[in-house]
């Protein structure tokens, strides 16, 4: 691996020198007054704007968010290097509480919007000088006809800060859990992030024993009493929302958030559904695959490896770079770039956060978070992380307006990315080790797209039997969420536990934190289905179109973007395309059974 590349982020070239650096205090103590001079040059101002006032305002819009961003930015990395950090936590609370002052100086200019009219401002849209910030005005046009009154509103910013409770209740609970598993012959405490990855082991004793430790934690009366109150709550509040607003329904207000209109997000969720005879055929051969008669509830996520075989990073960060040289010379080369910079974060360490994740805005150059510790899936997800990351380094041509996808665009250059690494390796590895990467291909797509669509009607469910004035006890989620997970499995897993015992759902963060979030993964892996299509069909041709696409960021609405693009997401054929590709990929992943039968469909 090249000497020049950092495996360690380094904060201080980007943004302060400590906790200590005048800077940062002085940043801090600007954020309030900096608002209230926003906000004082354009009171009075909106309600009558021409198209020159508003490309002042969003010139000067853009200019405070890169005023003010290096601040959360800064605690925000920090914060993810070592979670424990009580001091960056309590500037961390002090900042958000600057924010919610300054956010509530801003809500008479919020009211000025609402007075200049949906139509109005869809006209003020087409104007050149607006031309960066157009997409943004008209999803505000669409928007102003759910804002309330000023007083109002003033109430629900009051109340956002009360309703953040149960949110934090939530992940508080959750993060006070112990978790006992015997392991080699003794009892140890673990993380629910250890017991999970448990759930993959090859020994099936060990996989149903994590499987129970998790229901052992959550299945007590105490936490499902608490959980099951927490998540009605929330889910109160999201509908009396969706009421006093006027959204059409429970879905709505996250569609208008992704810019998606209810009839596309339907079609999205009925395809999957009627097509859910895909992820019953990976059980079903995946139980093949692991030799089993019957594959119970904690088999499902088993990993089939029979290697232990490790990649050292620079053996996985030269696999990736090769992958991405041979598509695209600036993918290539961003990709190099941040391993030079110090942007790049790989190693675990004592406090930091988990998982992974890549961060990226406007006018502030991107970071990656990595936990490497060389698996084939942390192999994977630097590809899937870089992918984030030249996203949105491609998107900084945009407005601060036009930066930022909606969510259902946001996973389209990582999942991309991720599927042409994998395609390296299968091009390079054995039998033995293509089955084991096929597995885990599959067990990402089954995941992201059946079962967070599962997530997702088992939410609509129940926020709509809450809006009807239902009150529901946990037995009945647990039993509403075991219906939904048969409903997508039918008879190729068999459950373990009572449904009225079955709480999977209360272990899932997005239904607490952001209702009908999950749907996006889904959307966000079909479109890739899609993109590699084009890419296979036409070759390096077809590159510029993609990255146009990537480029694009936020500056148009997704159906609009990708129509422009060959992409019809408001056709049943999209989807069902990518269902065809999944049917394909499970044809090879079955020929990969010794003695195979393909007469299971």
């Amino acid at each position: 691996m090249d000497t020049d590349f950092q495996t360690q982020w380094d904060l201080a070239r980007y943004f302060y020198t400590g906790l200590d650096d005048p800077r940062l205090r002085a940043d801090i103590d600007s954020i309030v007054p900096r608002f209230r001079e926003f906000v004082s040059r354009f009171s009075g101002r909106i309600r009558n704007a021409d198209a020159d006032t508003l490309a002042e305002y969003y010139d000067a819009s853009g200019a405070l968010h890169d005023q003010l961003q290096s601040v959360e930015l800064y605690l925000f990395y920090r914060s993810s290097l070592d979670t424990q950090d009580t001091e960056v936590a309590k500037l961390m609370g002090e900042v958000e509480a600057l924010n919610i002052e300054a956010e509530k100086l801003w809500l008479p200019l919020e009211q000025e919007w609402k007075e200049l009219w949906s139509d109005t401002l869809k006209a003020l849209a087409q104007s050149p000088l607006l031309a960066p910030h157009k997409n943004a005005i008209e999803q505000k046009a669409n928007n102003l006809r759910y804002l309330l009154d000023e007083s109002a509103e003033r109430v629900a910013t009051f109340k956002s800060r009360a309703l953040s409770v149960p949110e934090t209740l939530r992940e508080e609970l959750a993060g006070s859990f112990v978790f006992d598993m015997q392991m080699d012959g003794e009892m140890r405490t673990m993380t629910e992030d250890e017991v999970r990855t448990l759930r993959m082991h090859h020994d099936r004793d060990v996989r149903k024993r994590a499987y129970e430790s998790l229901r052992r934690v959550y299945n007590t009366r105490q936490n499902q009493i608490t959980l099951s109150r927490t998540y009605t709550q929330i889910v109160k509040d999201w509908v009396s929302d969706v009421e006093l607003r006027g959204y059409a329904g429970v879905m709505s207000a996250r569609n208008v958030r992704e810019e998606l209109d209810d009839t596309t997000v339907d079609m999205l969720l009925q395809e999957t559904v009627e097509h859910a005879n895909l992820y019953q055929r990976y059980f079903e051969l995946k139980r093949k695959h692991l030799g089993l008669d019957t594959l119970y509830d904690y088999d499902a996520t088993a990993s089939i490896a029979s290697s232990k075989r490790t990649f050292d990073f620079s053996e996985a960060i030269q696999l990736h770079l090769d992958t991405v040289r041979d598509f695209d010379k600036e993918f290539h080369a961003h990709s190099v770039r941040m391993l030079k910079e110090g942007r790049i974060d790989v190693f675990p360490s004592h406090g930091k956060r988990g998982g992974a994740f890549a961060c990226y805005t406007k006018n502030s150059p991107e970071f990656v978070l990595l936990n490497y510790t060389g698996d084939l899936r942390d192999v994977a997800t630097i590809s899937h992380e870089l992918g984030h990351a030249v996203h949105g380094y491609l998107s900084q041509i945009q407005s601060h307006t036009g930066f930022h996808s909606p969510l259902s665009l946001a996973e389209t250059a990582s999942v991309f990315c991720e599927t042409l690494l994998s395609e390296r390796l299968i091009r390079t590895l054995d039998d033995e080790w293509i089955r084991e990467l096929m597995d885990a291909r599959l067990q990402d797509i089954m995941a992201t797209i059946f079962r967070q669509i599962q997530y997702i009607t088992f939410e609509k469910r129940v926020h709509e039997s809450i809006a009807s004035g239902m009150e529901l006890t946990y037995r009945e989620l647990n039993a509403l969420w075991r219906e939904e997970q048969i409903r997508f499995t039918g008879a190729s897993v068999t459950y373990s536990t009572l449904a009225e015992e079955e709480s999977g759902w209360s272990m899932i963060p997005h239904i607490f934190s952001t209702p009908f979030y999950c749907y996006a993964y889904a959307f966000g892996n079909i479109l890739v289905f899609a993109l590699l299509d084009r890419y296979r069909r036409e070759g390096a041709s077809f590159i510029p179109e993609y990255k146009s696409i990537l480029a694009s960021g936020g500056s148009k609405r997704p159906k609009e973007l990708l129509m422009e693009h060959g992409f019809d997401i408001g056709s049943p054929e999209f989807y069902r395309s990518a269902f065809r590709s999944i049917g394909a990929m499970l044809d090879e992943y079955e020929a990969l059974i010794p003695d195979a039968s393909r007469s299971w469909r």
